[in-house]
């Protein structure tokens, strides 16, 4: 807890959050594994973008209202549009993992290991009620204080996987990073 708990404190203030990631997403049930890559940006309270460069066009938002899933490269005519939960981190790192851990994890110490060229200690997350998933790992550089790597065992057994990279807190977000525009001719489904 000590760990998560000094990631807290240096992510306490941040509103702002861009990274590069590498994502790997193995879906167990079909024995297949996507990979994507590109740039992740959060601002709290509930802004949230992640658009892949690899696959070109895949998208995920959240705008403040809405989360926009758009896997142009799976299904090019159809974007979805969720509700934002804010009661749920969801894809808010820092909500999720280092907002008063104690009352939601049982974590334990797996080891260390270097990602993206950092020395993090690996800890895995047992939540002790709901919260949409079934565990967690979750990679901190200690020195850093900063979350390295996040996998997520989803509630149908594939496992999310995100490396990030080139972390920068509190610097300048582009205009419309946290906006989803649909494309022409893409029909969105509500959900």
């Amino acid at each position: 807890m000590a760990i998560l708990e000094g990631a807290a404190e240096r992510y306490a203030g941040v509103e702002t959050v861009c990274a590069s990631f590498d994502q790997t997403l193995e879906v167990v049930l079909l024995n297949q594994e996507n990979r994507g890559e590109g740039e992740l940006c959060q601002a709290r309270p509930n802004l949230f973008s992640m658009r892949f460069t690899d696959p070109e066009g895949d998208a995920v938002v959240a705008d403040g209202e809405h989360f926009w899933v758009y896997y142009r490269s799976i299904n090019p005519e159809q974007v979805l549009r969720l509700p934002v939960d804010p009661s749920r981190g969801g894809l808010d790192f820092y909500r999720e993992f280092l907002d008063q851990p104690r009352s939601k994890y049982e974590a334990s110490v797996e080891g260390r290991e270097m990602v993206t060229g950092r020395e993090t200690v690996r800890l895995s997350l047992e939540p002790q009620a709901n919260r949409g998933y079934q565990s967690a790992r979750v990679w901190i550089d200690p020195e850093r204080r900063e979350i390295r790597r996040v996998e997520v065992t989803e509630e149908n057994g594939s496992i999310r996987t995100i490396t990030l990279d080139g972390i920068r807190m509190d610097s300048p977000v582009p205009v419309g990073t946290f906006r989803f525009d649909v494309p022409d001719g893409v029909s969105v489904v509500v959900r």
